[in-house]
């Protein structure tokens, strides 16, 4: 797993690892090959959320000295917590979930690109989407069967107002958006009835606070055919 996710070494610059959020709260840990967190703080859309639930932010390659893997920090917690992956971060996710299913609820993949360079391309297929679906159809079966959702985000295919190339960054508006989606199916499931929050609203209201400050500049961006990242 460890060779899985190191990559270049541009991306190891800043902290491996920032924790932001009630300890005690239900914890999301976000796999981010881009190196998003590294001034030692969560993106701006991500705040309001950790005021709810935990959020460690794992720059990958995550493993650096006697730094923890994601695995380490998996096996440390009292909890199963969701996991967020974004690029090609995304397979190795899968995997990390596969391995630890016993560790993780749920996966939420961003603009998934392959790992191995010399595996199935995008390309071979009518949209990445349907790469996705097609190439991971056993690991996704196999986590559902364990109880573990995995949901996917290709911005690409669902909404082409994002002007971001891809992988669209992990403090995307939208992608904050999509990860409360997630969150919130949760709360209220027979199959696994956990709550994710004491009350469903507080998440609701924290993705509120993310639309009322970032949905504005979001939107003028989209017009404008710039970016707000």
């Amino acid at each position: 797993m460890a060779e899985e996710l190191r990559d270049d070494e541009v991306r190891g610059a800043g902290p491996p690892v920032v924790w932001q959020g009630p300890q005690d709260a239900p914890v999301i840990l976000v796999l981010d090959p881009a190196g998003e967190a590294k001034h030692n703080e969560l993106p701006a859309t991500w705040r309001p959320l950790a005021e709810h639930v935990r959020i460690g932010w794992c720059r990958l390659p995550a493993e650096h000295g006697d730094e923890p893997s994601v695995a380490d920090i998996l096996a440390e917690l009292g909890q199963r917590a969701h996991l967020v992956a974004s690029g090609t971060a995304a397979e190795p996710a899968l995997a990390l979930a596969l391995d630890h299913a016993d560790r993780v609820r749920s996966v939420v993949a961003v603009d998934p690109a392959p790992a191995d360079p010399a595996g199935p391309r995008p390309d071979d297929y009518a949209s990445v989407a349907d790469w996705w679906d097609r190439t991971t159809a056993a690991s996704r079966k196999r986590l559902l069967s364990g109880g573990v959702r995995v949901e996917c985000f290709v911005h690409r295919d669902s909404d082409p107002a994002v002007r971001v190339g891809p992988p669209v960054p992990l403090g995307h508006p939208d992608v904050v958006g999509r990860v409360v989606q997630t969150l919130l199916s949760f709360q209220g499931d027979r199959a696994d009835p956990e709550a994710v929050e004491p009350e469903r609203q507080e998440i609701a209201d924290a993705w509120q606070a993310v639309r009322e400050r970032f949905g504005p500049p979001l939107a003028r961006a989209r017009r404008s055919g710039g970016s707000t990242y």
